[in-house]
């Protein structure tokens, strides 16, 4: 996953891309990144139960991509 900016009918990575070759076809999945506004409306919606859950599964996702990046 790499973050974009899209620009002028064109998606520009905002970092250099790793693992293609000049010219090289690839596919993309994209979606565009939830403004930072929005999440904080969601501040304090959660039981610190819920947030203790959420904190788990975020954790345990990482641990299973940790070593990919």
């Amino acid at each position: 996953m790499i973050e974009v900016i899209y620009s002028d009918n064109v998606l520009k990575p905002l970092s250099p891309i790793t693992g293609l070759k000049k010219n090289e076809r690839a596919w993309i999945i994209f979606c565009s990144c939830p403004k930072r506004e929005i999440l904080r409306e969601l501040v304090g919606t959660l039981s610190p139960e819920e947030a203790e859950e959420m904190q788990r599964v975020i954790d345990e996702e990482f641990e299973k991509i940790e070593g990919e990046w």
